[in-house]
């Protein structure tokens, strides 16, 4: 049997007794839930056409009804008109909300604490209509008017700071899954180690096995399940936001699947630290105080990627937590969803990181090597450095 044989075995094992599970079954359906409902509650609820109602002395005239609809159709919203005989009934309709706006004697009446943007598109459409009869009345052609009505604005480009505060919410909420995911993925793959050696079903394994093929082997199937419920919650929204069907820039795609390679990194970093703890423990009831060091690194980088990246990216702070391994996987989706952060930073931080996952796998193997042969005590510190090493059990003849 091969070392990728004999891993494989053992990772399929873990997965199906974890996909097999109704704990994880259940949790897979609430994150599809929580994904759907994501997309579809905003849709339903928020998706309305905005409506306006503009009133008039007598009838709107033809020419600023269809400047409006113009508008309207660019900018899609709809357009109601309300006549009304004087100009101080136009002036109540607004006032009293019945109407958005009103137009009467060169005048427009615009409420307070309303949006003002169906103001400014009336403004617009009547200087328009106005500058276009005065155009006929000096004597130009309809296909002069239209040259000169088809004049636009110069490009504008915004410079600096580009994306908007929805992206740099999704960046927050990226930050806040991922802390969770490598949590409760770092909790099973401890709670996974305990129970292995704390049934002895760890020296059946290791009687066939290498304890680098059940380390890797565990590892890599709780990995596999949790990214795939990380898949579940992330795939749906990364694709209605590409689609423009939530109400976030489509860039925001782009920060989900990163956020999923950073899961990958983020996880290569922590799992085997997990695994390496809990191998130290005799019983499941310790393996919560095993892991207690590995749970405190991450809960000081999930506050620090929260509370000083999410506040000022652009700060040396940010920058080195954003960079050091053991952090960049929670801190630097945060900060590129700022737009603050050069494409450089971010292939610096991923090969710093795993770079790390690297060497922290070889650290995890070889605390796991010695830890998950010793039995009857929890391991102490001595005995993982000591020179004298610890057999494991004989392969058989």
């Amino acid at each position: 049997m091969t070392w990728w044989s004999g891993t494989a075995l053992v990772a399929e094992r873990s997965l199906l007794e974890t996909v097999r599970s109704r704990a994880y079954r259940l949790i897979t359906a609430v994150l599809l839930l929580a994904s759907a409902a994501a997309v579809l509650v905003p849709h339903l609820v928020l998706d309305r056409t905005t409506s306006y109602t503009l009133a008039t002395v007598g009838a709107a005239p033809a020419p600023l009804r269809d400047a409006l609809s113009a508008a309207a159709t660019r900018q899609g919203f709809t357009v109601e008109y309300a006549a009304r005989g004087t100009a101080a009934d136009v002036r109540t309709s607004v006032r009293d909300g019945a109407a958005t706006a009103g137009l009467a004697d060169g005048t427009l009446f615009t409420g307070t604490g309303v949006d003002q943007t169906f103001s400014a598109v009336v403004a617009q459409a009547v200087v328009s209509v106005e500058t276009t009869a005065r155009l006929r009345a000096a004597g130009l052609s309809p296909a002069q008017i239209a040259s000169i009505a088809a004049v636009r604005p110069p490009l504008q480009v915004t410079v600096g700071r580009t994306d908007s505060g929805e992206r740099a919410a999704v960046g927050y909420g990226v930050g806040i899954a991922l802390y969770l995911a490598i949590t409760f993925a770092g909790g099973a793959i401890a709670s996974a180690v305990a129970v292995e050696k704390s049934t002895r079903v760890s020296e059946v394994l290791l009687a066939v096995l290498r304890p680098s093929q059940v380390l890797v082997g565990t590892v890599s199937a709780v990995g596999a399940a949790t990214l795939a419920q990380v898949l579940v919650l992330a795939v749906p929204l990364a694709v209605a936001v590409r689609l423009g069907y939530v109400g976030l820039p489509p860039v925001a795609s782009g920060d989900l699947v990163l956020a999923l390679v950073w899961f990958a990194l983020g996880f290569a970093v922590y799992a085997f630290l997990f695994a390496a703890a809990a191998a130290l423990v005799d019983k499941v009831t310790e393996a919560s105080a095993a892991v207690a060091p590995v749970t405190t690194v991450l809960v000081i980088v999930y506050l620090l990627s929260i509370i000083v990246v999410t506040g000022q990216p652009t700060s040396g702070w940010s920058t080195a937590i954003s960079l050091f391994p053991l952090s960049a996987p929670l801190a630097m989706p945060v900060r590129w969803s700022s737009g603050e952060v050069s494409a450089w930073e971010l292939v610096t931080a991923m090969v710093l990181t795993g770079a790390t996952a690297v060497l922290l796998v070889g650290v995890g193997a070889a605390v796991y090597r010695r830890a998950l042969v010793i039995t009857g005590h929890r391991v102490r510190w001595h005995e993982l450095t000591g020179r004298r090493a610890h057999r494991r059990p004989a392969h058989p003849a």
